[in-house]
């Protein structure tokens, strides 16, 4: 009976099981960094949610001073990273892999959300996206070594160059050294090596398996690039290339204006890249024009590409705005985009994303507007817009925050997390009931 009951509760939420996996991670975390193994001083219970929580959500936001934990404590944080970064796309295949008997409906979740061609793919692509992973942090953390070699000892090295890695990777935007990424914008190879890090981390594993097959496995039957893969390419180039070239354009006689040549051109692109998801910066926030900001705000809400480890509504819901916005200026009945009309279900998927992904950003300013009277209204949107987008730029003292705001700020980065794929999920539910159809009305809209 029990066995049943537990059956029809993943049948049917299989969204709750992912939002009580994250819950669970998160609290276990929070214990792990309770001990007193794990750290150097006391932190109040709040703060060790707090930072569990930014990691298993992988947003790179602290309350306190990262030099409070230990080397084991820096090691669960390094595990809760990993964890959070491939967490919900491995929970979701593992879960679909292990219950594959609960029926139909199941295998259409899952080759839906996860766009899989095939639900007997599942196998397969979990495999990858953990051969995926281990080569590119172990080649990016041996690529980092030689750097951090020249500062560290050699187990503090190896140890900083795999965190660093797998931060970049997972997009988390955690750092374990002083001034994050600043000290080293001056080192082209640490830079580059940390942007094409984020970029296999934020294209998304099913665009990577798909380009693997065509270029590197080259099997015997030719393999044709799916138009969802180019669209993912298509609007990652469009959103970070838009992005540098506004960012060198307000920044370029500013924050800019004292570096040379070579070095204002990767911190333009790496800024581009950086600000989708990761949060790792290579000048300082605090000194930028406001028009900056609101830029960076705009690119962590569009955010990574899909079933990705970069979070933010996704560009490929992005692509779908922009193609309704196309049609509704052209007075089309259908959105288009590279030659493809998209479907009204995903279309009233996307427009509700991204209504209540607004919606949550504008509730929940409005409460740290309360909470916290004294900060100024830029920092906490910009801090509530960073939170929901699992990003990790902060413009304001972080630390400074009530506990109820730390409250919001945690809740925001849980639903941001879980938000676009969890509703997906709920829809895809709610759809499975019967439809009825009503008369048709106008409304006047203007």
């Amino acid at each position: 009976m029990i066995a049943n009951k537990g059956k029809y509760f993943l049948k049917y939420y299989p969204q709750h099981m992912i939002l009580l996996s994250l819950i669970v991670s998160i609290c276990l975390g929070t214990l792990l960094l309770a001990l007193p193994i794990s750290r150097v001083e006391d932190v109040p219970l709040i703060d060790l949610f707090f930072t569990s929580a930014s990691l298993t959500t992988v947003t790179g936001l602290m309350t306190v001073p990262i030099e409070h934990f230990t080397n084991f404590g820096h090691g669960v944080m390094l595990c809760l990273m990993q964890l959070g970064g491939l967490g919900l796309m491995t929970l979701s295949l593992v879960f679909i892999y292990t219950f594959s008997n609960l029926g139909i409906y199941t295998q259409v979740i899952a080759s839906e959300v996860l766009s899989l061609k095939s639900f007997k793919d599942t196998k397969h692509t979990l495999f990858f996206i953990i051969k995926l992973t281990a080569i590119t942090e172990l080649l990016g953390a041996i690529i980092i070594f030689p750097t951090m070699y020249q500062t560290y000892p050699f187990k503090k090295a190896v140890f900083l160059s795999i965190f660093h890695s797998v931060a970049s990777f997972c997009n988390a935007g955690f750092s374990l050294f002083p001034d994050r990424m600043l000290e080293y914008n001056h080192n082209p190879l640490m830079i580059f090596t940390t942007m094409i890090l984020m970029i296999v981390g934020g294209l998304g594993f099913v665009t990577w398996h798909e380009l693997s097959k065509k270029f590197i496995l080259r099997n015997s039957s030719p393999v044709c690039i799916s138009w969802h893969t180019k669209l993912v390419l298509r609007m990652y180039l469009f959103t970070s290339v838009t992005v540098s070239i506004l960012f060198w354009m307000i920044e370029r006689n500013h924050t800019l204006a004292h570096m040379p040549f070579f070095q204002k051109m990767y911190v333009v692109m790496f800024t581009g890249i950086a600000m989708k998801s990761t949060g790792f910066a290579l000048i300082s926030f605090s000194t930028v024009h406001l028009a900056t900001l609101v830029l960076c705000m705009v690119s962590m809400f569009i955010g990574s590409a899909p079933l990705s480890t970069g979070s933010g509504i996704k560009t490929s819901v992005f692509a779908i705005y922009l193609g309704v916005i196309k049609a509704a200026i052209q007075g089309k009945r259908q959105a288009l985009l590279y030659g493809r009309q998209i479907v009204d279900d995903q279309v009233y998927k996307a427009m509700a994303i991204i209504a209540l992904s607004l919606s949550w950003i504008v509730i929940i300013t409005f409460c740290l507007l309360i909470t916290e009277p004294k900060w100024e209204f830029i920092d906490i949107l910009f801090g509530t817009v960073a939170a929901f987008c699992n990003n990790g730029t902060f413009i304001g003292a972080i630390e400074l925050l009530t506990s109820l705001g730390k409250c919001f700020i945690i809740l925001s980065m849980i639903i941001g997390r879980i938000g676009a794929l969890a509703l997906i999920l709920s829809m895809k539910r709610i759809s499975e009931q019967r439809e009825i159809s009503y008369p048709k009305e106008h409304v006047i809209l203007g």
